[in-house]
């Protein structure tokens, strides 16, 4: 899956509250719907989740998650055999379940922090799990939101989890890390992520960055509508291309392709 070219992840939130699409996918048939347009537009990877991580979400349980989330992933597993799918989730008895229903990934946007047992789930597993650097929880991250150098302590960070999972028993080769866009970080934090993702990049794990719709990009353009904020989202994913970032997360899969494709002509 690791190439030179940096891979599309396409979103489905199978919630009601996410912050752009919310209750668009809760049905498992418009979630399968959604699933085929993101394939045959051009996504690598398909990223289901089951509750909201924005600002100021409610955490859901992890039966109440799963509850969510297994009708969906049996559909699309069932239609597309060989599709990559990646289940958002940060519990490992959630974890544990969607890997017997046909998961290839497991995306913790806690990296590992929510439930100590996530890494020792996934140890010794042919099965690859992006550590995000997040703080808090969606009720609370905006309170920490304080850095004194901000690439360097999410890198410090990162790797600090990366050293839990490896000392779990889970393979280096798993490992994708995340620098985590959104998550107890304010606008400018994310910008200056962005202006040095080469640091994570060079750190020797494929990297994968999550920027589609998100709020900073709204602060940007002084646009509200996280519906209308393709083209600044566009500029984010160019960015991305230009520092070799192995995956984007991304909802407007026909849009970004094009992009993609056009930019890692000029970005060889």
């Amino acid at each position: 899956m690791l190439t030179d070219k940096t891979k599309i992840m396409g979103v489905i939130n199978i919630t009601p509250d996410s912050f752009s699409d919310g209750g668009m996918y809760f049905d498992p048939e418009k979630a399968l719907k959604k699933a085929s347009d993101c394939i045959r537009l051009g996504a690598d990877i398909i990223d289901i989740g089951g509750q909201s991580t924005r600002p100021g979400a409610q955490v859901l349980a992890p039966d109440k998650e799963l509850k969510r989330i297994a009708p969906a992933l049996k559909l699309i597993r069932k239609k597309y055999p060989k599709q990559i799918i990646s289940v958002d989730t940060f519990y490992s008895e959630v974890a544990k379940e969607v890997l017997k229903l046909g998961a290839n990934w497991i995306n913790d946007v806690s990296g590992g922090r929510f439930d100590p047992q996530m890494f020792k789930e996934l140890a010794g597993k042919k099965v690859p799990i992006v550590i995000t650097h997040s703080r808090g929880n969606s009720q609370n991250m905006n309170n920490f939101s304080s850095y004194k150098n901000v690439v360097a302590d999410v890198q410090s960070e990162l790797l600090l989890q990366v050293e839990k999972a490896i000392l779990a028993g889970v393979s280096s080769d798993q490992i994708i890390i995340d620098p985590g866009i959104g998550f107890a970080k304010k606008t400018s934090h994310n910008l200056t992520l962005l202006r040095n993702l080469d640091v994570f990049v060079h750190s020797n794990y494929p990297v994968l960055v999550g920027p589609s719709r998100k709020r900073f990009i709204g602060d940007v353009l002084n646009e509200p509508d996280p519906l209308k904020r393709l083209f600044g989202t566009s500029a984010v994913v160019c960015k991305c291309v230009q520092a070799k970032v192995n995956f984007i997360r991304l909802h407007d899969i026909y849009e970004m392709k094009q992009l993609l494709t056009m930019a890692t002509v000029l970005w060889p």
